[in-house]
């Protein structure tokens, strides 16, 4: 009997346990067949993005010899998700033959990385020649995990379309015209003078505000804003108006003016916002534009975008809402320079 119930006793513990060790190897494969496909979306959506990035990185011209990778996150960037992209990014870059060393001597190539609240964004800079070249991937923060969806590829295009030897006080874009003409606003002479120069740059006309006594304070601060035919100046304390046709009358009142907002480009990408800050405030120094996502800090380390030759005194906004204007001083030719940035796709 006693053996009967030993036999007994063992075979019902084998059957206690048969059904709970099905159990659990059902639940282990429902978890393999759930995280897996979850894991794999997931490294799908970081190798994409790196892979954008580099391959519009190794598409910069004049482009080569070794390079000395330094990843740079935002200080809102999770602190755990740093070196899976240091790794998939380095492993894209080797991809496609951009040469990576460890030599402190080579030429820094910056990613930046960082978190807005609708997106990630990675920005790589590198120095070619005598300028810096800027290359951004962004991709959807709801991308990461489960799927991947395409990255919206970021570059900034600048061109400098005027300069001068007088000091640039503002620049706009006449209204309602296709041709690149624009209006400035000079401090020439001890005078104030309004000028609209056509696309090439040549002066069209030249209109004098010193009959209204118009003399720019200590502060520089000034704005010109065309209104058709009609041109507004504002300067501290003061606004007057005049026409291209009539230029001798001017209209002028005491006013504080409401000084325009900052500058913000739309992504033609995916529509969204980007507003542009200057970093520095010093007047004998170069400066460095920063594009900044809507809703990120200013002084994002991936909103740092290009140097200009020397301080930057204003910006405006165009017609086009992916474009805008910058007026900054050339340290190394004392001349004053009118840039149009645009954001654009694509390499």
């Amino acid at each position: 009997m006693q053996s009967l119930g030993k036999t007994c006793g063992k075979v019902s513990s084998k059957n206690l346990l048969f059904p709970w060790a099905l159990i659990l190897i059902a639940v282990l494969a429902v978890i393999c067949c759930v995280s897996s496909p979850v894991a794999a979306d997931g490294d799908a959506a970081l190798r994409e993005t790196a892979q954008r990035l580099a391959e519009r990185v190794a598409a910069i011209p004049g482009l080569h010899g070794a390079l000395r990778l330094e990843w740079h996150p935002d200080a809102a960037w999770p602190g755990g998700e740093s070196e899976p992209w240091i790794r998939v990014i380095r492993d894209e870059f080797e991809r496609r033959a951009l040469n990576l060393t460890g030599d402190a001597s080579a030429p820094a190539l910056d990613v930046f990385a960082a978190e807005t609240p609708t997106h990630l964004v990675l920005t790589a800079r590198i120095r070619v020649s005598d300028h810096d070249e800027i290359r951004i991937v962004s991709i959807p923060r709801a991308s990461l995990p489960p799927g991947a969806s395409p990255a919206a590829p970021i570059r900034l295009e600048r061109q400098m379309i005027y300069e001068s030897p007088d000091l640039i006080l503002d620049a706009a874009s006449l209204e309602n015209n296709g041709e690149g003409s624009l209006v400035l606003l000079l401090y020439k002479n001890f005078e104030l003078v309004a000028l609209r120069v056509d696309a090439k740059g040549v002066v069209k006309q030249s209109v004098s505000l010193n009959a209204a006594n118009l003399k720019p304070s200590r502060d520089p601060r000034a704005e010109i804003l065309p209104r058709g035919n009609m041109v507004l100046v504002e300067l501290p304390g003061k606004a007057c108006e005049f026409s291209w046709e009539s230029p001798v009358v001017l209209k002028c009142r005491a006013e504080k003016p409401a000084w325009r907002a900052e500058t913000q480009l739309t992504s033609p990408c995916d529509g969204s916002d980007w507003k542009l800050f200057s970093s520095s405030s010093e007047p004998n120094a170069k400066d460095v534009l920063q594009v900044v996502p809507d809703g990120a800090l200013r002084e994002s380390s991936a909103a740092v975008l290009s140097e200009f030759p020397g301080p930057i005194l204003n910006t405006n906004g165009e017609q086009d809402p992916s474009s805008a204007l910058v007026i900054a001083q050339n340290l190394r030719t004392g001349n004053y320079e009118v840039y149009k940035i645009t954001l654009a796709c694509g390499n």
